[in-house]
């Protein structure tokens, strides 16, 4: 056990250690007499794989870290004013360096589902600069404490549109027949029922496309509470382990004082019997 860990400590620490060492943090802040800071300390989630591995990243990374969110800033900044080109080797270079970290923080040791998660959480920090200063804290528990809202609309990897050359002044046309008036006018109501059915289709798609998002929602939301689930189970077999553990050593301790005492209870009687002979 660590002895005078901090709560930012506790994010640095391998992760089978957390729990160990917030309960003795936790003891601590009792005895100290800060009962909640004590129960704000025993709250504190233990980092899902994924977030464990950025922590340490954030620790022993810090200019690969520091790399990414300026490149954030980079990307935020030319939202909007870079040409195409430059938003897409600003996209590329975010890209490569995400591997990179990837690659850092385990590379091929790691599971879709980790490398994904790490991705996301990398992302989100290049996204806003609330999450970045989250990645750069180095405390995170899940992907979900990066999961901000973004700043800006997202990269464009189009060049801006040029603005319209501007036309010459058109002369005059002379007034259309009647029979010209209805069939523009007959075109202009073509046109306009073609516009509906397209209006009533994107509107269908959009609502198919909201239903798919509440859906991943939930999904997502389902997802995390059985990790939340999973993580509880976990720590409580791990406490439960480290009390096997305990009630272990102290057992075979009482069994050698045991072989100990009997050992010297069968001396003492050897004594008694061949003095007895004597």
């Amino acid at each position: 056990m660590m002895v005078g860990v901090s709560v930012d400590d506790l994010y640095g620490l391998p992760r089978e250690e957390f729990i160990p060492a917030r309960r003795e943090l936790a003891r601590q802040a009792r005895e100290a007499g800060d009962k909640e800071g004590a129960a704000a300390i025993e709250k504190l989630a233990k980092p899902t794989t994924a977030a464990w591995l950025v922590n340490r990243l954030a620790r022993e990374h810090p200019d690969e870290i520091e790399s990414l969110i300026s490149l954030g800033d980079e990307l935020r900044e030319a939202t909007g004013n870079a040409s195409g080109s430059e938003l897409r080797a600003l996209t590329r270079q975010r890209t490569e360096l995400i591997g990179t970290l990837v690659g850092l923080a385990g590379g091929t040791k790691l599971t879709d589902a980790i490398t994904r998660e790490l991705e996301d959480m990398f992302t989100a920090a290049v996204a806003t600069p609330e999450a970045a200063e989250v990645l750069r804290a180095g405390r995170i528990t899940t992907a979900r404490d990066l999961a901000i809202a973004p700043t800006w609309p997202g990269l464009s990897l189009s060049p801006p549109s040029k603005p319209a050359a501007k036309k010459p002044a058109e002369k005059p046309k002379p007034r259309a027949k009647p029979d010209d008036a209805r069939a523009r006018k007959a075109a202009a109501r073509q046109a306009l029922a073609e516009a509906k059915a397209q209006v009533k289709a994107a509107e269908a798609e959009r609502t198919a496309a909201d239903k798919a998002i509440r859906k991943a929602e939930d999904a997502v939301t389902a997802a995390e509470k059985r990790v939340r689930d999973l993580n509880a189970e976990l720590d409580a077999a791990e406490v439960a382990e480290l009390e096997a553990r305990r009630t272990l050593q102290l057992a075979r301790r009482d069994a050698k004082e045991a072989e100990r005492a009997a050992g010297l209870a069968w001396r003492k009687m050897q004594q008694i019997e061949e003095s007895s002979g004597d």
